[in-house]
């Protein structure tokens, strides 16, 4: 249902507007789901034109799918007042329900080279994001092995006399480990601050893009004195997108320093399907 509603806006919305949109989540969230729009900024390098367009074959033909497959729910072929579905085994509705969505789908073919090219752009982003974070955790880790002996000497006593006797052959893992976990931890917030940075620059540009393409769409930068921009506007010889674009990313990234990456009520809960995809794709 929620993936229908922002499909359906986003064919409403003009492209100025919805990249307006993309920019001021850059702006206000690129630091907390960094990975997320890493990966869409990887998947439209990787993927370009071809992207959206298989996206909206899976879409069309999903959508076909659960059309066929609700009004199956529905259906009493024996006329008994009972759905014939209801009346199915386990097994026999998985087979059933295969049935009715492989007689939904209209193009099979169509559908099959759109979910292979998916499925290739997602490994060529996974690969690419882990190169690009792999350095971070990298160092973090190196870090962690050079204080590793020194927090052994200094906390070795003291923990070996809390485990006691039978249990001090793990102080050394247990500090070593500890380390690890904080370092990682560290690069991982600092690998926060570098992303919200970045996506505060690169999310105010977005934003200044879109509304000088509407403005100038509308003719009202024609309007503007000689003194103030050139005519024809051209974004690459006028500073009045970067007026706009800096003091935005200015406030996205003083958001979210202020806020330490994390979501307040109720956007966490607005935000939740994009905190998911963040942890899959640290995971991954």
């Amino acid at each position: 249902w929620v993936g229908k509603k922002l499909y359906a806006i986003y064919q409403i919305l003009p492209t100025n507007i919805i990249n307006m949109i993309f920019g001021v989540g850059l702006c206000f969230f690129g630091g907390v789901f960094f990975m997320v729009f890493a990966a869409v900024e990887a998947a439209k390098a990787l993927g370009g034109v071809d992207l959206y367009n298989n996206l909206r074959i899976v879409y069309e033909e999903g959508s076909l799918v659960a059309e066929a497959s609700l009004e199956d729910d529905k259906a009493d072929l024996d006329k008994d007042g009972t759905a014939d579905v209801e009346q199915m085994s386990t097994n026999e509705l998985i087979n059933h329900k295969a049935f009715v969505a492989m007689k939904a789908v209209k193009d099979p073919m169509r559908l099959q080279a759109a979910m292979v090219s998916l499925g290739n752009i997602w490994l060529a982003v996974i690969a690419t994001l882990k190169f690009q974070f792999a350095k971070t955790v990298a160092v973090a880790l190196g870090i962690a092995d050079m204080l590793s002996l020194p927090a052994v000497r200094i906390a070795g006593p003291f923990m070996a006399g809390l485990l006691g006797p039978d249990l001090n052959h793990w102080v050394h893992v247990i500090i070593d480990t500890t380390i690890k976990f904080v370092a990682v931890f560290v690069a991982s917030m600092i690998q926060s601050v570098i992303s919200a940075f970045y996506s505060g620059l690169r999310g105010g540009k977005l934003f200044a893009d879109g509304i000088f393409n509407i403005f100038t769409d509308r003719g009202w930068m024609d309007k503007l004195p000689d003194c103030i921009t050139s005519k024809p506007f051209d974004p690459n010889t006028s500073y009045l997108d970067e007026i706009i674009a800096y003091p935005v990313a200015a406030v996205g990234f003083y958001y979210q320093l202020q806020n330490g990456f994390a979501l307040d009520f109720p956007l966490n809960l607005i935000l939740f399907p994009c905190t998911a995809m963040e942890w899959v794709l640290r995971w991954q």
